[in-house]
This record gives C-alpha cells, sequence and structure tokens, in this order.
C-alpha cells in the first residue's frame, strides 16, 4: 500500500464528511454528486451524473484498454447521503468533521458508507499507480438517497442498466462482528412498511361515553390483536412463495456469530426468545423467517397526568421484513384483506413504502473468490464469516434484478461503528486493512 496515497484519500475523505449529505433533508446534495464527479475524473474514470431524478446518480467508468476475452467487470456500488446528525449534543467530535481520536475515525457517514467509497479508491489509485490500468472492468454506481429508500433508483435502472451490466456487485458497507471476524453477506432481507388507523367520531368525546361508544383505539388493538395467534403470523397467504434457504445457506447461518444469551443479558430482555433455546433455530429465523412488527401505536391524549377523553382515532405503524418469495405491496393488501375477513373492515392500512427481499448465491466463482483473498489476508477462514443474507434491509433486489449478478457486502466497519448513530467511527487498522484486501483481490483478478 501507498502511504501517499492513504493520505492524499483520507484527505478527500475528510472533504467528502464535511458535505454533509443528509438525503431527508436534501442538503448538498448536488454538492456531493459534484465532489464525486471530480474525484472519479482525477482517478481518470469516465464519469456520467444522471439527474433524471431529483437524487442525482454519479457513475464512473474505468474499463481495460487491453481486455482478456471473458474478463470478469466488477461494480461497486456505494451511496453519498447519510443520516442526520442530531441529536448533537451526544457527539464528542463534530460529526461533520473527520476527526481522529484513539485510533479511530470519527464522523457522520464514515461507516456508512463514505469510509468504504474511499478505501475502495485508494485500493484502485494503488493498482493504477503500480500497473497503468486497472485489473479488470472497474465501474462504480453511487446513488444520493439510500437513506430514504432509494428514491428514483429504480428508474434509473430502468433507463441505464445496460451501462452498469457486471459480473459481481460489491456492496456499499459491511463491518467486523463483536470476535473481529470480517463479515461478507450476501443480500438484504426486504421490507413492507404501512399504517394501520381506524376513526369513530369527528371529535374525541368525554371517556364516560366508553360505557356505550366504541372507542377507535380499542378496536384498533383489537384488529392488530386479530393478526396474531399462537406466536405466529395469523394472516392468510402471508408466508405463500417463501423461498426456503438451502442446505448450505443454513450451514453458513449455523456458523453466525451471534449469542441469544448474551443478547438477553445486555438488553435485559423480559420475554424468552420465539425460537426457545435453539440458538440454530434462531439464526435460521433471524436471516431466513419474515416477521410482523409493531413500530407504534398513537391516538387520543398522550401528554402529561391525564385528560379523560374517548379518542376518535388511532394509528398503528408497521413493518414486516421479507424473505425472497414475498413482494411488499401483496403483504400490505394480504393484511387489509385478513383484518376484513376478521370483522374489522374499518381498520384501513396505508401503505407507505417497501424494499423487495434478495439472497445472494454465496457459491458463485467471484464471490468464492473473495472470500478465499479475505481468508488470506484477514488471517485464515476463521477470522471471516460469510452470510446469505443479513437481517437488515437494502434495495439489492433491484441490482440484481436488473444486472443478474451475484452481490457481496463487505466493508471497513466494526461492530460498534454506530451508523445512524452519534459518534459514528471506523478504526484505522480496519480502514487500511480494507484496503489491502481489495488490493490482493485485484492482483488475484488480473493473474486470472
Amino acid at each position: 500500500m501507498s502511504e501517499k496515497n492513504i493520505e492524499t484519500y483520507r484527505q478527500k475523505l475528510a472533504q467528502y464528511i464535511k458535505l454533509s449529505s443528509v438525503s431527508a433533508k436534501y442538503q448538498n446534495i448536488p454538492e456531493t454528486a459534484d465532489f464525486l464527479k471530480q474525484t472519479f475524473e482525477e482517478l481518470g474514470g469516465k464519469v456520467q451524473v444522471f439527474t433524471d431524478e431529483k437524487f442525482p446518480l454519479v457513475f464512473a467508468d474505468f474499463p481495460v484498454p487491453d481486455e482478456k476475452p471473458g474478463a470478469p467487470t466488477i461494480l461497486f456500488y456505494n451511496h453519498y447521503d447519510v443520516q442526520p446528525a442530531e441529536p448533537y449534543d451526544l457527539w464528542h467530535t463534530d460529526p461533520w468533521t473527520l476527526t481522529e481520536k484513539d485510533g479511530k475515525l470519527f464522523g457522520r457517514g464514515v461507516a456508512d458508507c463514505k469510509g468504504d467509497l474511499f478505501a475502495r479508491l485508494t485500493a484502485l489509485k494503488d493498482y493504477l499507480d503500480e500497473n497503468g490500468q486497472p485489473p479488470v472492468h472497474i465501474k462504480f454506481l453511487v446513488e444520493g438517497a439510500e437513506e430514504i429508500a432509494s428514491q428514483g433508483l429504480h428508474s434509473y435502472f430502468e433507463k441505464y442498466a445496460d451501462l452498469f451490466k457486471t459480473d459481481l456487485i460489491i456492496w456499499e458497507s459491511g463491518k467486523k462482528n463483536e470476535i473481529g471476524q470480517l463479515v461478507i453477506t450476501g443480500g438484504n432481507k426486504g421490507i413492507s412498511c404501512f399504517e394501520l388507523s381506524t376513526h369513530s367520531a369527528s371529535i374525541d368525546l368525554h371517556s364516560s361515553n366508553a360505557a356505550v361508544v366504541d372507542g377507535a383505539l380499542w378496536h384498533l388493538i383489537a384488529g392488530i390483536a386479530s393478526l396474531h395467534k399462537d406466536g405466529k403470523i395469523a394472516v392468510e397467504g402471508f408466508y405463500d412463495g417463501v423461498e426456503e434457504p438451502t442446505k448450505r445457506a443454513k450451514q453458513l447461518a449455523h456458523k453466525m456469530y451471534y449469542s441469544p444469551a448474551k443478547i438477553k443479558e445486555e438488553d435485559h430482555l423480559e420475554y424468552p426468545f420465539i425460537q426457545g433455546d435453539d440458538e440454530n433455530a434462531i439464526k435460521e429465523a433471524l436471516l431466513f423467517a419474515p416477521s410482523l412488527n409493531i413500530e407504534g401505536v398513537s391516538g387520543g391524549y398522550e401528554g402529561e397526568s391525564v385528560k379523560t377523553v374517548l379518542p376518535k382515532q388511532g394509528v398503528a405503524k408497521f413493518d414486516a421484513r421479507l424473505v425472497p418469495g414475498q413482494d411488499p405491496v401483496d403483504i400490505a393488501n394480504k393484511i387489509q384483506k385478513q383484518l376484513e375477513e376478521n370483522g374489522f373492515g374499518d381498520v384501513h392500512v396505508k401503505f407507505t413504502m417497501g424494499v423487495t427481499p434478495y439472497r445472494s448465491d454465496m457459491d458463485a466463482p467471484l464471490i468464492k473468490e473473495l472470500i478465499t483473498t479475505a481468508e488470506s489476508v484477514y488471517g485464515g477462514e476463521d477470522k471471516v464469516e460469510v452470510l446469505p443474507t443479513s437481517a437488515g434491509t437494502g434495495p439489492s433486489y433491484n441490482f440484481n434484478h436488473f444486472l443478474d449478478a451475484p452481490i457481496a457486502a463487505f466493508g471497513v466497519g466494526n461492530a460498534q461503528s454506530g451508523p445512524h448513530a452519534p459518534n459514528e467511527n471506523i478504526v484505522i487498522k480496519d480502514y487500511e486493512t480494507g484496503i489491502k484486501l481489495l488490493e490482493q483481490f485485484f492482483n488475484n483478478l488480473h493473474v486470472k
């Protein structure tokens, strides 16, 4: 690794962090896209900034002049938008200033995922300096709305998918787990977000009317309860089409570092795990089972002390985590239908957003090459954890649907990086090892 390149691109990373590109506020969005365009062009990339949608999409292409027949194409996906930094009083450093402290780099977006992009650019710069051209055809796709459900990304794919074609997608970010293993993940669970609402009157009534009037919140709560029975989701068709994980995927899940006992102790869980004490069953459910979650319920008076009213309306926010074979809108529709069949047709379901699930094939040749390289760089098989999906959600389905390529996610974060939280950070040593991993991967691809 070139110390000069590490320092140069770390300074550029500081400029990147300073651009407080919060998509939820449309803050510094065009400015950040312009910064990336300049950065990619300085590296020798052919850059296009698409502005068809509200959030610009930056695409950089690094073709190989004398590309070998059958040589692969690698596409790096990142996003330049970040979460808001509030509450500021919980930060120990300025969130918009890249700050080194105790062997770490702090700043909003440094782990999710601005640090990962600049680790990748540093590795590519090192390779270009050494060899004069990219190892294989390299592409970068950087969107600006990932933190708000990738608004506009689907439209960009519909228009420009041919430009983005690739043989492997390297996902935006990743981390080491709590025992220091580099985690390589393929795909994400999907999500369906919706609201349930009831209206029982034009105004909040005096609570003495509860003797004769059915209140909105009672009806809402009863409707919600009807969707769950014996600890399971009682919605007809909810599990229809669910793709069962392969034997290999289950084996990988069983190797995952996940300690139910530790989580129960640290988070002071009052209820047992749904799967009981079977750790493998818990791990499989975390990665492969859909879920239905109540995010919150509101209505009536929620202030201090007492206000004796019978609420005119109630609202509950839900999210359902989905697995391959399920569709976000279809799930919301099935919830509405089930409520009607249960006698709660007045409980209205409003779909708010959704992401389709995707699970990657971790035995794809390029992913296997990546895993082998990571094991070499990080010190052995026991230093790398491979998962066929994450329990979280991201737009990986769009990438696979339009590009028909496997996905591998890994990055320079750690178990305490705190993406989306105050004091977001990466460990400097992890950042530099991440650069080394990509350089070795580039070398291996070139040799092949």
